[in-house]
């Protein structure tokens, strides 16, 4: 198995839009078949960290310090921590429409029409690269909601592939008075589901999941409620990168605690490809 060995990590942050009661449902949209990693498959939005994600004057207007971003995200680089939840802002925005941000002390909602088209606007311009983040929350007077989103998983992508990332996975219950919808040129297509449904989905070939999507929809799954989703972590999550290994042909991605990783544990976690499909065997992280 060859591993390449001069390819760069990427932070990335991604968000799962939570609705309902027990069980949730979250909010998946699906890449372009274009796409130059996990081309077709359904994934939580998100995407790599920008610079722009640390500029400073966007910094002072969200909710959260750097130093508490840091600690939230058990990191030394408080400007770094800032910019991952700000990046997950952000791209909730450009891949669902959804921004997570404060008026004074009101939540933004898009009820009001001619203040939901100012919006879809800011997004359309956003996406196309013809203003910033920072240019819209000056404008709109906004304080990003940073401190709403709650740290999930950690997934670093393995060294086999052509393209890594570092990636955060955060969960946020979605604001009232905005409803999430894919743009429609990296993402084509999005669903309200249960992660039970989604699983199932995938098990029948209805739809395409990456490994990291398929283990945290297990836990989803698991947890079942908005409530207990957002309150299962207290402490930030350690990092989870899969050891690829091949057992009699088919192809398993080690994951922490499995006897097989290395440091090995007591008790077998991991995802193996069999006939296309991934399939979890163990508990997850």
């Amino acid at each position: 198995m060859s591993t390449p060995t001069d390819v760069p990590v990427r932070d990335a942050a991604t968000v799962l839009l939570l609705r309902g009661d027990n069980p949730a449902e979250v909010f998946l949209v699906r890449r372009t078949r274009k796409a130059a990693f996990m081309a077709n498959a359904m994934v939580f939005p998100g995407g790599r960290l920008d610079d722009a994600d640390a500029d400073d004057a966007l910094a002072a207007r969200c909710d959260l310090s750097r130093a508490e971003a840091a600690a939230r995200l058990d990191l030394d680089d408080g400007a770094r921590a800032l910019a991952l939840l700000i990046a997950g802002v952000r791209e909730t925005f450009e891949e669902a429409g959804v921004l997570l941000a404060r008026r004074g002390d009101a939540p933004l909602t898009f009820t009001d029409p001619t203040e939901a088209a100012r919006f879809d606007a800011h997004r359309d311009a956003l996406n196309a690269g013809e203003t910033t983040l920072t240019a819209i929350a000056e404008a709109e007077d906004l304080t990003l909601a940073t401190a709403d989103l709650r740290y999930q998983a950690r997934w670093i992508t393995p060294p086999i592939e052509k393209r890594r990332f570092d990636a955060r996975f955060f969960a946020v219950r979605t604001p009232a008075g905005q409803r999430p919808l894919h743009e429609g040129v990296e993402t084509t297509a999005s669903a309200w589901m249960t992660p039970r449904a989604t699983v199932s989905a995938y098990r029948a070939g209805d739809l395409e999941l990456a490994p990291p999507t398929l283990r945290i929809l297990d836990e989803l799954a698991a947890l079942g409620s908005v409530e207990a989703i957002l309150a299962h972590r207290v402490t930030a999550p350690a990092a989870i990168q899969p050891q690829p290994t091949f057992v009699d042909g088919a192809l398993h991605l080690l994951l922490p605690g499995d006897p097989a990783f290395d440091p090995p544990g007591a008790a077998p976690n991991r995802i193996v490809l069999r006939d296309g499909r991934w399939h979890s065997e163990g508990r997850g992280y």
